[in-house]
C-alpha cells in the first residue's frame, strides 16, 4: 500500500502541467521568450513542433546565430511558411549587422508590416539604405515605432495617419537630414508620448520644430554636422511641447534654442550644450542665449543634470559677468541636481546654483565625466569650444551658506574624488554647514593610491559635521 502511495505521489509530482495547458495559454508564454529559445521548444514533442510558428510576438537578431547564412535562409523560409497562415505579426524586432542585400530585407521587413502590427523595431547596422514600405504610416493599431541606422524613409506625398502612436525613436537615419519629414511624422501622431531623436552625422539641420501636445518625454542627441563654407548658417531648436515632463537634450548643432510654451509639467532635465566653430554668431550671444534656455526651466524642474559642457557655458557667464546670470531665479522645485564638470569651472558657478536650489535633497558631484572630442579635418568636422578661463578659480567658501544647506539637503555624493585641495576644502564645507545631512558619499577617481585614500578618510572623518545624523561613506571604482 505504501508502495502504490509513493508511486502515485511521483506521478503527480512529474505530472506535465504545462502541455495540458491550451495552446492559446502556452502561445503566450513562449511569446515572452526570445525567438530563437521559443523556436527550440519545438523538440519538447509532436504537439509543440508547430507551436512556435503561431505566435504573433518575433524577436530577431542575426548576431545569435552561427552563421548569416544561415540566418538569412531561415529568414526566407520563416515569410514564406508565416504569410501562408491566417495570424499575422503584432509585434516584430528586427536587428541585422551582416550585410545583406537591401532588396532582400525589404521583402522581410515588408512581409512582417500588417494591418495588426503594434510594435516594429528596425535596426540595420551595415551601411545599406532599406526603404520603409510606405504602408506602415497608414497603421492605426502601431503603438512602438523604433527606427534605427539603415532605414530610409520617404514621406513626400504621404500621410502619417499614426493614430494610436505613443513611441517614436529614429536613430542615425538619412531621413533625419529632412526636417519637414520629421514634423510631419509628429503632425501625425496625436497621441504620442515619448519621443527620441538621435543624429550624430548630420548634413544638413537649419531649423527644427518639435510640436507635440500630448509628448512627455523627449530626448534629442545633435553632436555634430558636416559643415561646407556655402552651408546657409542659423540653426535653431524649437520645443512646442506643453506638457513635456521629461527632457534630455544633447545639442551641439544649434545656434539657437527656443521654448514655445513652457512645460509646467517638467519633472526631470538633462541639458548639454556647447558653442562649436562653425557658428555665425558671437560666443557672448551664445552664452546668453544658452543661459536664458535654463532660466526658462529652473522654476519648473524638480531632477536636473547639468553636463559638462553646460557649466563650462554657466562659469564663462559667471566669469565674464554677463547681464545673463544676474538675478537669476530660484529653482523652486529643485530636489535632486546632478552636475557633471571635471575642470575647475565648477567652482565659478556652483556658489550660484546652490544659492538658487532652495529645495534641494540629493546633490551629486560628477568629475570624472568629461566631455572628449576630436576634431577630424577642420573646417569639415567643427570641433567643440571649451570657453576656458585664464585663471584657475580654486573653492572659496560663500559668505553666506545656502539656504537648501540649512533647512533640505540630506544626500551629497561625490563621484570621481581626487586629492585635490579645493575638493577636500568643499567637501569639508558641506559638511560643517549642511545642518540637516543624513549622508555624504565619496567616490575615489581610479588615479587615487590606496594611501591617498586612507588620507582623505581620516581627514574628512575627524573635520566638523555640523548633523548628527550625517554618515560618511567612502568606496572605490
Amino acid at each position: 500500500m505504501a508502495e502504490d502511495d509513493k508511486r502515485k505521489r511521483c506521478e503527480e509530482v512529474n505530472k506535465d502541467m504545462i502541455s495540458s495547458l491550451p495552446n492559446v495559454i502556452i502561445g503566450h508564454i513562449l511569446s515572452f521568450l526570445p525567438t530563437k529559445d521559443a523556436m527550440c521548444t519545438c523538440i519538447l514533442s509532436k504537439s509543440w513542433r508547430e507551436l512556435w510558428r503561431s505566435l504573433s510576438n518575433f524577436d530577431f537578431d542575426d548576431r545569435t546565430w552561427k552563421s548569416r547564412i544561415i540566418f538569412g535562409n531561415f529568414m526566407d523560409r520563416f515569410f514564406y511558411v508565416h504569410n501562408s497562415r491566417e495570424n499575422s505579426i503584432t509585434k516584430f524586432r528586427l536587428r541585422v549587422h551582416g550585410n545583406y542585400p537591401s532588396s532582400r530585407l525589404s521583402q522581410w521587413i515588408d512581409a512582417a508590416i500588417k494591418d495588426n502590427i503594434e510594435e516594429l523595431i528596425l535596426w540595420i547596422y551595415p551601411d545599406v539604405h532599406v526603404p520603409l514600405p510606405q504602408r506602415v504610416f497608414s497603421c492605426q493599431k502601431l503603438v512602438v515605432l523604433n527606427l534605427g541606422c539603415g532605414i530610409a524613409i520617404d514621406l513626400h506625398g504621404v500621410g502619417v495617419r499614426f493614430s494610436c502612436l505613443k513611441v517614436l525613436h529614429l536613430e542615425g537615419l538619412p531621413m533625419l537630414d529632412d526636417l519637414a519629414s520629421i514634423e510631419n511624422l509628429l503632425a501625425g501622431s496625436p497621441v504620442l508620448e515619448e519621443l527620441k531623436i538621435e543624429h550624430v552625422d548630420c548634413r544638413s539641420r537649419n531649423a527644427l520644430r518639435v510640436c507635440s501636445s500630448s509628448l512627455k518625454r523627449l530626448t534629442i542627441r545633435f553632436t555634430r554636422i558636416r559643415y561646407y563654407r556655402k552651408d546657409p548658417g542659423c540653426r535653431a531648436l524649437t520645443l512646442d511641447t506643453p506638457n513635456l515632463e521629461l527632457l534630455k537634450l544633447t545639442d551641439f548643432v544649434s545656434e539657437e534654442l527656443n521654448i514655445q510654451q513652457l512645460p509646467c509639467s517638467l519633472v526631470e532635465a538633462s541639458v548639454s550644450v556647447a558653442f562649436t566653430h562653425f557658428f555665425i554668431i558671437q560666443v557672448d550671444t551664445y552664452i546668453d542665449m544658452a543661459v536664458q534656455f535654463l532660466r526658462l526651466i529652473m522654476p519648473i524642474v524638480r531632477n536636473l543634470r547639468l553636463c559638462e559642457t553646460t557649466m563650462r557655458i554657466l562659469s564663462n557667464a559667471v566669469r565674464k559677468k554677463l547681464p545673463c546670470v544676474e538675478d537669476l531665479p530660484n529653482f523652486q522645485n529643485l530636489t535632486r541636481l546632478e552636475i557633471e564638470a571635471s575642470g575647475d569651472c565648477r567652482w565659478m558657478v556652483l556658489h550660484e546654483i546652490l544659492k538658487c536650489s532652495v529645495k534641494l535633497e540629493v546633490f551629486i558631484l560628477y568629475k570624472d565625466m568629461a566631455l572628449t572630442v576630436q576634431a577630424t579635418d577642420p573646417p569639415r568636422w567643427p570641433s567643440l569650444v571649451y570657453l576656458n578661463s585664464s585663471v584657475i578659480p580654486k573653492w572659496r567658501n560663500p559668505e553666506f551658506a545656502p539656504q537648501c544647506m540649512r533647512s533640505s539637503l540630506k544626500v551629497i555624493e561625490c563621484v570621481g574624488f581626487e586629492w585635490d585641495f579645493s575638493e577636500i576644502e568643499m567637501a569639508e564645507y558641506f559638511l560643517k554647514k549642511a545642518l540637516v545631512l543624513e549622508k555624504m558619499a565619496i567616490r575615489f577617481g581610479r588615479g587615487m593610491t590606496h594611501n591617498s585614500k586612507e588620507r582623505v578618510a581620516k581627514r574628512l572623518s575627524g573635520c566638523d559635521i555640523g548633523s548628527e545624523a550625517c554618515r560618511i561613506t567612502f568606496s572605490s571604482p
